[in-house]
């Protein structure tokens, strides 16, 4: 091995037996580095489009053989490291520990907070802000801690939804249409259409993929009764895994199909109630108790699964769990709908009117314009963010 000046703290290493690296930083972080990791990580303009950021090669064209040949430490914070192809690049060593995992991405959105009824606020912001990047630097703040966020004072004729939505990422159609209408119909083709309270639930979970956000826009509310409800799936998850942790773990293992079926539409995934990813962190939460059938599996696991559920749809129910707050005309709401369960209180529907609008997106248009804020700030707010 062949050592080199320290840059900010980090050693970077040449390793002649592996024909990698060796970065560490301290006496804790140590890591090898492969050859080709590295030299996918060149940000060089002749191997990296300057405004696309795509490769202009392919990994295949690279040595099966690459190695490291050279380190050299310099003065502005990086490092020169040689290649056994002959080719030199720059790395800085700021985006090395990001890379490595040992410094946060000044790009990652922020983390989500688990709250309850005490512990929970309701993030809001005016409309007036979001054209700031103050605000809406503060309103996704809100959104990707909590799992919603509200925008107060919106414009809120029939329609102003596709705008106000399209602020943060392309809509997403479905056989709901476009934008979709939320008020009591004589022909209800979903419970949503009456004015029966609705239990927590996420939407549409018998798709592929299940809509990521979720927009309710009040255009008109008059009747007696219908506060809206949220409530954090992340720590109903929390929770059962605390109290029930036998429970928690057949949630996250036994496939649950969800169906919704009309004379116009059949829609049908299968999936746990609970998925995380790789990294054990919770990712999607589906529960939508009028369309749910699990999968067989053997009697022990499908009581853990009867009880299981059983306690997630009473803790998604309890007021301790809970925020509420009523529709006005104006209010937005802007919900994850693969972490956030909302519904509603029963309302009266012959004492006046209540009307919303909906309509979803994915999740990359939020994490698109928390990254380019980021980066650009005010330039950012424009409808390429999506």
């Amino acid at each position: 091995m062949r050592g080199v000046d320290m840059v900010q703290g980090v050693t970077l290493v040449a390793d002649q037996q592996t024909g990698g690296a060796i970065i560490a930083r301290g006496t804790a972080d140590r890591l090898h580095l492969h050859p080709i990791w590295l030299r996918e990580r060149v940000n060089d303009p002749a191997l990296v489009d300057p405004v696309n950021h795509q490769r202009l090669y392919e990994p295949n064209d690279l040595p099966g053989d690459l190695r490291v040949a050279d380190i050299a430490a310099l003065e502005d914070g990086a490092f020169a490291i040689s290649f056994s192809d002959g080719f030199s690049s720059r790395f800085d060593a700021a985006r090395l520990l990001v890379e490595c995992g040992w410094e946060d991405d000044p790009e990652r959105t922020p983390s989500p907070i688990a709250w309850t009824n005490a512990s929970g606020e309701i993030p809001s912001v005016d409309f007036a802000a979001i054209d700031t990047a103050d605000g809406m630097h503060a309103l996704l703040d809100g959104f990707f801690a909590r799992g919603f966020c509200i925008i107060r004072g919106t414009p809120h004729q029939p329609g102003d939804l596709d705008a106000l939505a399209q602020r943060f990422g392309y809509i997403r159609e479905t056989n709901w249409g476009r934008l979709f209408d939320v008020y009591s119909k004589p022909v209800a083709t979903d419970l949503a259409y009456t004015g029966l309270a609705l239990a927590a639930h996420t939407d549409n979970p018998y798709r592929f993929p299940v809509p990521g956000i979720q927009f309710l826009h009040c255009l008109e509310n008059n009747v007696a009764g219908g506060l809206s409800t949220v409530v954090d799936g992340l720590a109903l998850v929390e929770h059962i895994e605390e109290v029930a942790p036998q429970e928690a773990r057949v949630l996250e293992e036994l496939p649950v199909r969800f169906r919704y079926d009309t004379s116009s539409c059949i829609v049908e995934d299968a999936s746990p109630l609970v998925e995380r990813d790789s990294l054990g962190r919770l990712i999607g939460l589906r529960l939508s108790s009028r369309l749910d059938y699990v999968l067989p599996a053997e009697p022990e696991k499908l009581d853990l699964f009867y009880s299981g559920r059983r306690r997630l749809q009473k803790l998604a129910n309890d007021p301790r769990f809970q925020l509420s707050f009523p529709f006005e005309p104006g209010l937005l709401l802007m919900m994850d709908n693969r972490r956030t369960l909302h519904g509603r209180t029963a309302f009266d529907g012959t004492s006046g009117r209540r009307h919303l609008q909906g309509c979803y997106i994915d999740h990359d248009g939020p994490r698109s314009l928390w990254r380019t804020l980021m980066r650009d700030g005010v330039a950012s707010l424009g409808r390429e963010a999506a």
